[in-house]
């Protein structure tokens, strides 16, 4: 068993784009059924070419997958990042924009959402939890520049707050995400009015608490 290095990665992304993404949304459903019950006979089916062609690039299953989460979570950063107004310096109004843009991308990639969801809830890859921590850092970097501390009291440590309101958030998202018993994006959809009220309410009890 290889693992698929950059060269491997680059012939494949190069291949002629529809053949490509074939071979990507089909793994990516067959994977949401969990990587144990995943099987390469049926992606190959789905995506229309020969076994011999996936195992050319990618040498097993598990090099598959582990390719298909770098690609799935670089695809979405990207993404993240092109759309973030960073312009924006209120703290509070970026994360609340931050958040529906998260939303926006959901709908954009249902697929890709529902793979990762799955893959996050099977904790089986390490290179997920390694790649999470990774886009973690670089969008952490971006999120907490430049933002305008005039706004916070005089009598509030502007560093602090920004902490509360972020780590409230993420603490928030990821307990929902554990709520939810299920890989499907479209249950998490059912959710997102009242996710986006509760969330509301949390960033306007902050401005009242820590913005001047």
């Amino acid at each position: 068993m290889f693992k698929i290095n950059e060269e491997q990665k680059q012939k494949f992304l190069s291949m002629e784009a529809e053949k490509r993404d074939r071979i990507i949304n089909a793994a990516m459903e067959e994977f949401n059924k969990g990587y144990k019950k995943a099987t390469t006979d049926e992606i190959v089916k789905q995506a229309g070419i020969s076994k011999g062609l996936l195992f050319h690039y990618f040498g097993s299953k598990e090099n598959l997958y582990e390719f298909i989460i770098e690609y799935a979570i670089d695809v979405m950063v990207k993404e993240y990042f092109a759309l973030i107004n960073f312009e924006q310096r209120d703290f509070i109004e970026r994360m609340w924009q931050m958040l529906l843009l998260k939303i926006d991308l959901s709908y954009k990639y249902p697929i890709m959402f529902d793979f990762v969801t799955t893959a996050y809830k099977e904790q089986k890859s390490e290179s997920l939890k390694k790649l999470y921590g990774n886009s973690f850092g670089m969008v952490s970097s971006k999120i907490f520049a430049d933002i305008d501390e005039g706004l916070f009291r005089d009598d509030i440590d502007p560093k602090m707050a920004i902490n509360v309101i972020y780590w409230t958030h993420l603490s928030y998202s990821t307990a929902q995400l554990e709520r939810i018993n299920s890989t499907s994006l479209k249950d998490y959809q059912k959710e997102y009015d009242k996710f986006l009220e509760e969330i509301k309410a949390y960033l306007s009890l902050f401005k009242k608490t820590f913005y001047k």
